[in-house]
């Protein structure tokens, strides 16, 4: 959520009149009496009034409606976690905002502790305004619980003295209400990109089998990991996702900026996964890899993106990384990388993620699509989809632990795997193979974690 698009956006909207203003407020009052007229027996009942607190003439925004679903969300849940009956639910919107009625059969002075705390319990719980009441107490003020007056989330001083000297301006005030909302909401969006990402690696590491990886039946070609390695080395990695969620979120204008800034981030994160670890390298090219689609995730959040347009976002972001390559015979000291494209023509990591990681989007993410769409178990989708990776890519991994004829060879067997539908023991027995000649595909794997991460991703945009 950019703050400063959202705040010109909601200057721009129509204002409405002091009548529709006073008009609301007089239905208010009776929609709350009406419903505490209702008979509902001997037992106490409490009238929950919610709106939120917004300046000005202009109440209804988009994005003041994604502050009040997530009150009423809020609210609801502390009714239910306390075991209040709900007797009677209603919802009004329009030009004047959001309102929400309920009606509960529980005493008002318990209510009335329920909903402060709601709103003391975080910035944006400053903006809600939650009132409660009963056919016997028109109104249970925080005094009446012997709680301090709520403050103003502008200044912090009392909110009624700076409502009465209009110490703010409007478009201060603005500002703050939509800076609060923002705030909240990239919270909440940058931890579901960060745990989406952490599932999506462990969700690789324990799909089974996997020729030469670790998985739930061996450690593949490794010695000095195994599942649990990967498990430690996933979690610690989580701020490190929500991190590059939020440099996203931010709102760069410039793709390779938003890169550039992913840079210290991923430093930090590979001292914390050695650190989880014990010094072993699980994650680091996924660091590299997730971290991008992370950042590039949180740029899109709020945007009806396609799978074509996360891509190009990814090239953008690093089209550059093909500069390494430029006037490489001129250079005396060349990385891993470039003395595999200075002997093999191979760009590795930076190629594909210099074209958008067509890997993930051509090859595995597909396959994992078609096979999900079969029937086939999250297991058995992943499995074929990193066969269809090793088939096609030119893992760097297997050529570091062997040469370009053995990646041929890896490619080759892989394909045939493919051809005969992917069986479970034609995998096992391409395990073995990789084993014996000490093969390990892990960018194909790194590759299958992002498929996960995408395909994450789009079944919860499809649930919202």
């Amino acid at each position: 959520m950019r703050t400063a698009e959202l705040l010109d956006s909601l200057k721009q909207q129509e204002p409405i009149s002091l009548s529709q203003i006073l008009d609301a407020k007089e239905q208010r009052v009776c929609r709350q009496q009406e419903m505490m007229s209702r008979e509902t027996g001997n037992s106490p009942k409490t009238l929950i009034s919610f709106t939120l607190n917004i300046a000005g003439a202009i109440k209804s925004f988009p994005l003041f409606t994604q502050a009040f679903v997530e009150g009423k969300r809020q609210i609801l849940r502390e009714l239910s976690y306390a075991g209040v009956e709900i007797l009677e639910k209603r919802e009004f919107c329009g030009k004047t905002g959001d309102e929400c009625y309920l009606l509960v059969r529980e005493s008002p002075k318990k209510i009335k502790e329920l909903m402060v705390a709601i709103e003391e319990g975080s910035e944006l719980g400053r903006l809600f305004d939650i009132d409660v009441m009963s056919p016997d107490i028109p109104k249970i003020s925080r005094s009446d619980l012997g709680l301090p007056p709520r403050k103003c989330f502008v200044c912090g001083q009392k909110a009624a003295v700076c409502a009465r000297s209009r110490a703010h301006s409007i478009e201060e005030i603005w500002a703050r209400t939509v800076e609060i909302i923002c705030e909240f909401l990239n919270q909440c969006l940058a931890d579901r990109i960060a745990r989406d990402a952490c599932r999506a690696l462990l969700y690789e590491v324990n799909v089974t089998p996997k020729p030469g990886l670790v998985d739930r039946n061996n450690n593949g070609s490794h010695r000095d990991m195994d599942i649990f390695t990967f498990a430690d080395s996933a979690c610690a990695l989580y701020p490190y996702f929500k991190s590059c969620a939020l440099q996203g979120l931010a709102g760069k204008e410039n793709p390779q900026e938003l890169f550039c800034s992913l840079r210290p981030l991923g430093r930090e994160a590979e001292e914390q996964m050695k650190q989880a670890t014990g010094g072993v390298n699980t994650h680091k090219g996924a660091i590299f890899s997730m971290g991008i689609f992370c950042a590039a995730a949180g740029r899109m959040a709020d945007k009806s993106a396609s799978e074509k347009d996360f891509s190009n976002l990814c090239a953008q972001m690093c089209r550059h990384l093909m500069d390494d390559f430029k006037d490489i015979e001129k250079k005396e000291t060349l990385s891993y990388g470039e003395k595999l494209y200075k002997e093999y023509g191979i760009t590795g990591i930076r190629g594909e993620a210099a074209q958008g990681f067509p890997s993930v989007f051509e090859i595995g993410l597909p396959k994992l699509k078609e096979e999900i769409s079969r029937g086939k178990s999250m297991n058995d989708a992943g499995v074929s989809a990193l066969i269809a990776l090793i088939s096609k890519v030119q893992d760097t991994n297997i050529i570091t632990r062997s040469d370009g004829e053995t990646l041929l060879w890896a490619q080759k067997e892989a394909q045939q795997v493919l051809k005969n539908g992917v069986k479970e023991e034609q995998v096992q027995s391409l395990d073995k193979l990789f084993i014996e000649k000490n093969i390990s595909s892990g960018g194909c794997a790194d590759l299958l974690a992002l498929c996960f991460f995408v395909y994450f991703c789009h079944q919860e945009k499809e649930d919202t």
